[in-house]
């Protein structure tokens, strides 16, 4: 079909060019002899010239599939792309021993300390860190992927808790645990979660004092304290392992 096209366009343009060239030599003739001979050419010029090609159905762009709602189709688009997670890591508190993703999302264990300054809000003994945002009202949520870890512990702990020394785990600490290889119950870690999880869901309910574990992937309830909360509270995530702990997106 387009070399058929091709073909007829380029006898066109090898008609029209003989045209032109038979009136430029009538142009350099005798005034007399041009309008003489002028309706034969123009009857040849219009014999000649055909009409515009017409454009095949579905040849052209469908401008309203591309542009209709341009904005709402991008920000779905980016939904799909772009993951939003419930809370952060916060690098100023993580112990030394401890690597953080770029994105702030997950932590790991390392052998080696990492070059930090020593400030007061840092772990100093216990590999743990807190998330960026403290509570002190409402209901919150988020899942940890554990599944890599053989050693880890979840929960959340007042901002004014001592972070330096040994006395962290010793008061205002709400947490469970996990340690594939421990035989002692540690009863100041919190509780003790027994089974091997891949991930672990974390429900604060700061307004009615409660804070409650279950397995999402199973949807078992592990454990749930019920207190009276006074102090804004952080979620805090401990790793002493070199496989990852990490938070995980909405709707994951």
């Amino acid at each position: 079909m387009m070399k058929e096209k091709l073909e007829e366009i380029n006898t066109h343009i090898s008609a029209l060019s003989h045209t032109i060239k038979d009136m430029e030599e009538m142009m350099r003739a005798s005034d007399v002899c041009f309008l003489k001979k002028f309706p034969v050419s123009m009857e040849r010029v219009q014999i000649s010239s055909q009409p515009d090609p017409q454009t095949p159905s579905g040849a052209l762009i469908h401008v309203p599939r591309y542009l209709g709602n341009l904005p709402f189709r991008v920000w779905k688009k980016m939904q799909d792309i772009v993951q939003n997670t419930p809370l952060i890591l916060d690098p100023n508190t993580a112990h030394p021993d401890l690597v953080l993703s770029d994105d702030l999302t997950s932590v790991k264990w390392s052998w080696n300390k990492q070059p930090v300054p020593d400030n007061p809000e840092r772990f100093e003994c216990y590999p743990c860190v807190l998330g960026s945002e403290g509570f002190n009202s409402g209901t919150h949520c988020w899942d940890v992927e554990v599944k890599e870890s053989s050693d880890w512990s979840l929960g959340v702990t007042t901002a004014s808790n001592q972070r330096k020394g040994r006395d962290f785990y010793k008061t205002c600490v709400w947490s469970v645990w996990y340690d594939q290889y421990s035989l002692s119950e540690q009863p100041d870690f919190g509780f003790r979660v027994k089974q091997d999880l891949e991930r672990v869901r974390v429900c604060l309910d700061y307004d009615r004092g409660t804070l409650s574990f279950s397995d999402p992937v199973t949807n078992t309830h592990l454990h749930t304290f019920t207190t009276s909360f006074t102090q804004t509270l952080f979620p805090f995530f401990s790793c002493y392992t070199i496989f990852t702990l990490k938070i995980l997106p909405l709707n994951s």
